[in-house]
């Protein structure tokens, strides 16, 4: 798995308070990409074990009460998805929501129509398998030239579409920013911010 980033605890990135993990690497080429950065399929892999770890310790905690994927493309690297939710599940997180942004579209994913970048496998049977956890995802490629205020959605193409009754289309909410500075100095910026505002 290639991480790109994680941010403990968003409001942001779904209903509620959620741990987001980016994971690095996207061949799908959207232009004017929000993060343009994420997109190299670089860096280190690692088994995603200190994720699940970070997860679970968040959740225990009281401090989120799910978990979103984002990228670069997640699809991308879907087997390592499927490896972490397996495990959280596995490790006692039988309530913990998933959520997920991607930009492939229900149809492309049912078909089996999107890249690996890592493994073999029924593309097909990995998102049905990924699917059956998910609470929520927004699919579709960004657009730039169809831009959208819709909740979670940057591009009136994208859908939001509801995989469990968990949540209803209310409870996700308008398009905030979120900006995190690290001890260090950098600095995480997460959500949607309105077009030009933060130029």
């Amino acid at each position: 798995m290639l991480i790109h980033g994680f941010v403990p605890v968003s409001c942001a990135n779904g209903p509620g308070r959620r741990a987001v993990l980016w994971l690095r690497g996207c061949s799908l080429g959207c232009p004017s990409c929000w993060n343009p950065a994420g997109q190299p399929f670089t860096g280190t892999p690692t088994d995603g074990q200190e994720i699940v770890e970070r997860v679970l310790a968040l959740q225990q905690a009281g401090m989120i009460e799910g978990l979103t994927f984002s990228g670069g493309e997640p699809m991308q690297q879907a087997p390592s998805v499927l490896g972490v939710i397996e495990r959280l599940r596995d490790s006692g997180a039988v309530d913990l929501s998933f959520g997920m942004f991607t930009g492939y579209t229900l149809r492309e994913l049912e078909r089996g129509r999107y890249s690996i970048f890592e493994g073999r496998g029924d593309k097909a049977s990995i998102w049905r398998a990924i699917r059956c956890h998910l609470d929520f995802a927004v699919l579709g490629r960004y657009n730039a030239n169809a831009p959208a205020n819709l909740p979670l959605r940057t591009s009136r193409n994208q859908r939001l579409h509801l995989f469990s009754g968990r949540y209803r289309e209310s409870d996700f909410g308008e398009q905030i920013v979120e900006i995190s500075i690290a001890e260090s100095g950098g600095g995480t910026v997460t959500g949607f911010p309105v077009l030009g505002e933060l130029l």
